[in-house]
């Protein structure tokens, strides 16, 4: 099942032609690491795909589903989550309450809190308490849930933005750079719950230069180089590529 289709999206900015005439589709279920040099439009086609900026022409699909004109915000409803490289936590609340705000982009918890009288809602309020401990014991930070989101390490800041992608119950995550920087403890938690992510159907498109990570947890990679992009079954493939070799290593 095709999760998300992209087709001939050209993006530029002035003269300079980033994302040419691009086509993409990712398959369900599986892991896909997109890669490219400095300024090659990586974070360009996140944008697009999670409707921040928008293409001269082209559309994009998610689910089968027009995506392109949407905001953020309900591209996010639909069930397409994304982390971000300055993770924008709201970093004043505890993580424990930067869960719980997450829950609000979850479609299925709105449509059931409408429903409910008022004297219920209580009753909904400690259920997302418990759910996002539930979140919080998967990302270990069960034990930090009282304390602020930004007196927690960059690491475990890190694990929270995948919590919070889980609070939404997103079928598709974009990661940007979930790796990047962090201590080695931190390292092996993401990867796992990456890998956990993928055994129960998620599907995940990330940005990353990990080479043991990449080849860990990725089941294609994407190679972004002038606005188009060529896929490859393994870094094994990709890093022997002649083209790969001239443009990026």
């Amino acid at each position: 099942m095709v999760m998300l289709q992209i087709k001939n999206i050209k993006k530029a900015f002035g003269e300079r032609t980033v994302l040419d005439s691009l086509n993409l589709e990712i398959i369900k279920g599986k892991v896909y690491t997109l890669i490219g040099s400095n300024g090659s439009g990586k974070t360009t086609l996140f944008n697009i795909i999670t409707g921040f900026i928008k293409p001269e022409s082209g559309s994009v699909r998610f689910d089968g589903k027009k995506i392109l004109n949407k905001k953020p915000y309900n591209i996010t409803k639909m069930g397409l989550s994304r982390t971000f490289q300055d993770l924008r936590l709201i970093k004043n609340l505890t993580v424990k309450e930067n869960i719980i705000i997450s829950f609000a982009n979850n479609s299925s918890e709105n449509i059931f809190k409408a429903m409910l009288p008022h004297n219920s809602r209580k009753v909904l309020t400690s259920t997302l308490s418990k759910k996002a401990d539930e979140i919080l014991d998967a990302v270990s930070l069960l034990d930090e849930k009282d304390k602020s989101a930004g007196e927690i390490s960059f690491g475990q800041q890190k694990l929270l933005t995948l919590g919070c992608c889980l609070a939404a119950d997103s079928s598709m995550l974009l990661l940007d750079e979930p790796v990047a920087g962090i201590d080695t403890d931190n390292y092996e938690k993401i990867k796992n719950i990456i890998c956990k992510l993928k055994s129960v159907g998620k599907t995940i498109l990330q940005i990353e230069h990990n080479v043991d990570f990449i080849e860990s947890v990725s089941d294609e990679i994407l190679f972004l180089n002038e606005g188009k992009i060529s896929r490859f079954n393994s870094y094994g493939d990709f890093a022997a590529n002649e083209l790969v070799r001239q443009t990026y290593q």
